[in-house]
């Protein structure tokens, strides 16, 4: 549970320090917004989705 935490709040990070919000990377995902926080809310339940926004953004 902790992990997943860690991996929300990195992706969370590294869109506030590039200055997007969710809005942004969702229309940029081509995602509803909406769904953006579903997968980041639950980072548990959606793997495949939470490493396809890690992979795309080269978040480390």
């Amino acid at each position: 549970m902790a992990n997943e935490e860690k991996v929300r709040q990195k992706i969370l990070d590294h869109f506030k320090e590039k200055g997007w919000g969710i809005p942004d990377v969702a229309s940029a995902l081509t995602i509803s917004e909406q769904y953006l926080r579903k997968i980041l809310n639950n980072p548990g339940k959606y793997p495949e989705q939470i490493t396809e926004i890690i992979a795309r953004y080269k978040i480390r």
